[in-house]
């Protein structure tokens, strides 16, 4: 797939759609699709035309399935810890901070990586066939983009080390009872709910609602907790074990 495309965007009232679309690798994170987010998020940032952030995945299999381990594991070590801090921790950081609201429309699996995009917006809405991981411990691996933070604030610190320390899959029901989403609808329903949403944000005054996330979002004061958890994942590839699979423990 043209690399230009990797990442689709359409703007209609007020609200900016964007698409990962790498729907033949389940729209999971390569290097590509990373750079194309953080461009896309940057500049609707600043498009007065846009005041609400619909995101979802193309295809009906996955909203995102984490980090691409092929195109991880084909890296050294040096080169996929450089890739951590000059690409995937800007695109997070870039999306936890966005100033505007981001409803996740999460249409298939969420797994790793995905689940902490999901995890990273404000609001998310998921297809009855939603399936939400953070599957990272099965791999030697820790979340490192939030998910320990943020996880824990949404469903509690008693569930999100079960979540985390299992890794185990989470259906969409037990997703919505949990917190981890505000919605579940019908596949077929899910985009119209999620721009039913959207407009109904943006109709509102767009200083306001600006002002209304910056408040919410610094009462988290999670920076320097989400800085260790960054710093926490490296010593999964200091110890040899990170991308050996489950089969190695």
């Amino acid at each position: 797939m043209d690399n230009h495309n990797i990442v689709t965007k359409k703007v209609k009232d007020f609200v900016a759609y964007l698409t990962l679309n790498r729907p033949e690798h389940s729209n999971s994170l390569n290097r590509a699709i990373l750079l194309a987010l953080r461009h896309e998020l940057e500049t609707v940032a600043f498009d007065d035309s846009v005041r609400v952030v619909v995101l979802t995945g193309a295809g009906e299999k996955a909203f995102c399935a984490g980090i691409d381990l092929k195109e991880r594991a084909a890296m050294p070590k040096d080169k996929i810890l450089a890739s951590r801090e000059e690409v995937i921790k800007p695109v997070f950081t870039t999306l936890a901070r966005f100033p505007k609201p981001v409803i996740a429309a999460v249409n298939g699996v969420a797994f790793g990586g995905g689940a902490e995009v999901a995890l990273a917006c404000d609001i998310r809405i998921a297809s009855s066939k939603a399936r939400f991981a953070q599957a990272e411990i099965r791999w030697g691996m820790i979340p490192a983009c939030g998910a320990c933070q943020r996880l824990r604030m949404i469903v509690g610190m008693g569930r999100a080390k079960e979540i985390i320390f299992t890794g185990r899959v989470i259906d969409a029901d037990e997703g919505l009872a949990l917190g981890i989403y505000n919605q579940v609808v019908q596949p077929e329903n899910l985009m119209a709910e999620a721009e039913k949403l959207a407009l109904d944000i943006a109709k509102n005054s767009p200083v306001a609602v600006k002002q209304a996330k910056k408040a919410l979002d610094i009462g988290a004061h999670i920076s320097e907790s989400l800085d260790f958890e960054f710093e926490a994942s490296k010593e999964c590839y200091f110890a040899g074990e990170a991308l050996t699979g489950p089969e190695k423990f």
